[in-house]
């Protein structure tokens, strides 16, 4: 158990580094793909490591009896998806996508293993520390572009992003981290620093969504009476500061950015001709996972909806969005009840606000389909998971018949994935450009 515990950190902490610091050499021709890289990885790493322990134990720790209803939940879930791919017009991107989602299940379902008040705080860390050094190097980014007499330009000064939203996507995940390491005086002054300046960042990209959700959230956390509520309003002079700072620095050189604007950007007529197009069949499945694609007038096609419940009822269905929903609500639920019994555990209340958070924001951005944000959204899923459960654990077993048959279907999954995975990516041509709104591979091609 401590050398599947020790190897589950190592690889989470090594995702983490390797997809937020800007300065680590590239896996491929741009970030987004790199990344991507670095998410399959993970997830292949994960999966072995899930299935290892299948043999190591005679019983299963990832369908406890707490968490038990959630699992069947997001097995249904994915029989569905599977369903849905079959009677899709893209049969093998489908599967293969389904198949993806799949995988990051299983990552929850083992990271909700790592129960101990240790590995929450060291991940918390990690993800800290690395987004941090991503941040900074934001931060010379601002000096050099202040230093040049030129506008605040989240293009040039967002790192490590093929698009500024995937930037602010992290972000959210991140911010009531920050929140909680208010807590420790040792280390307060350089932690609002950096909260300061993640908030200055998300008002520079003119990211309204994730400031809406951070707003929201923080109300909730105060509605609650948190544990963290003196750090909470500290945050929130933090944003005001963030505010000012913003204004001060954009008046210098002005550049047209303006965080009150009021468009939407088409996601609402989006989500609208989405809806307007729905059919019978929608009620039982979709149109195929992974497939959506629409364009607006002259626009560039987009790959996907902007709201991840619109997303989920066009590709996976009603009956596929109702379990899904249903498994987010016995996790908040469950959450909700052990932070008001145990109101100490600020831990668990960070996750718990990084999760609503970031759920928050994928109604109306991408949190659930960009590879780094999809992944932190099943990872702090899976830590809030291992911290909420009750100690007096029931196991379900599983035998050596079900054992093999499990491994053989995760073999051939990775067969499958790794092979076409590898297949589309062999297929773009970088030299066609950055296409609006990737959903796997940067160019958005499905072969």
């Amino acid at each position: 158990m401590k050398i599947q515990k020790l190897t589950t950190i190592t690889l989470l902490i090594a995702f983490f580094s390797l997809s937020l610091l800007p300065f680590i050499p590239l896996l491929s021709y741009d970030y987004h793909n790199h990344q991507r890289i670095l998410q399959i990885a993970l997830l292949l790493g994960l999966s072995f490591i899930f299935a290892i322990n299948l043999y190591i134990q005679k019983n299963v720790i990832y369908l406890e009896k707490e968490n038990i209803n959630i699992t069947v939940l997001l097995l249904i879930f994915i029989f569905i998806g599977i369903t849905s791919s079959i009677f899709s017009d893209e049969i093998i991107f489908s599967l293969f996508y389904t198949f993806h989602i799949f995988l990051l299940v299983i990552a929850l379902s083992l990271i909700s293993s790592l129960n101990d008040k240790s590995s929450a705080l060291i991940l918390i860390y990690a993800l800290v520390i690395a987004h941090t050094g991503l941040v900074l190097v934001c931060l010379l980014n601002i000096i050099f572009t202040l230093f040049e007499q030129q506008p605040l330009n989240p293009y040039i000064i967002y790192s490590g992003f093929i698009n500024i939203r995937f930037f602010n996507q992290v972000q959210v995940f991140v911010l009531p981290f920050l929140i909680l390491l208010l807590k420790f005086k040792d280390i307060q002054r350089v932690v609002f620093f950096v909260l300061f300046l993640n908030l200055l960042l998300i008002f520079i990209g003119q990211a309204r969504g994730a400031l809406l959700s951070f707003l929201v959230i923080s109300l909730l956390a105060l509605i609650l009476k948190s544990a963290l509520k003196k750090q909470i309003f500290t945050g929130l002079i933090c944003l005001t500061l963030s505010l000012i700072a913003f204004y001060s620095l954009n008046s210098l050189n002005p550049g047209g950015a303006d965080i009150t604007r009021t468009s939407t950007s088409g996601r609402i007529d989006l989500w609208l001709t989405t809806l307007n197009n729905f059919t019978f069949k929608h009620i039982f499945i979709g149109n195929g996972p992974g497939i959506f694609e629409m364009s607006l007038g002259s626009s560039a096609p987009f790959s996907h909806p902007h709201n991840s419940i619109v997303e989920t009822l066009n590709e996976w269905g009603g009956i596929a969005l109702i379990c899904l929903s249903t498994a987010v609500y016995l996790t908040i639920k469950k959450a909700a009840y052990h932070i008001k019994r145990y109101q100490k555990d600020i831990i668990t209340e960070s996750l718990f606000y990084s999760f609503l958070i970031g759920i928050t924001y994928s109604f109306c951005s991408g949190v659930h389909v960009m590879p780094v944000s999809q992944t932190l959204l099943f990872i702090i899923w899976g830590l809030l998971l291992a911290r909420v459960r009750k100690r007096d654990k029931v196991t379900v077993s599983i035998n050596n018949y079900w054992k093999i048959i499990i491994t053989i279907i995760l073999i051939i999954g990775w067969c499958f994935y790794l092979n076409k995975a590898i297949h589309i990516y062999n297929s773009i041509d970088p030299d066609k450009g950055y296409i609006y709104g990737p959903r796997f591979w940067s160019v958005g091609q499905r072969i």
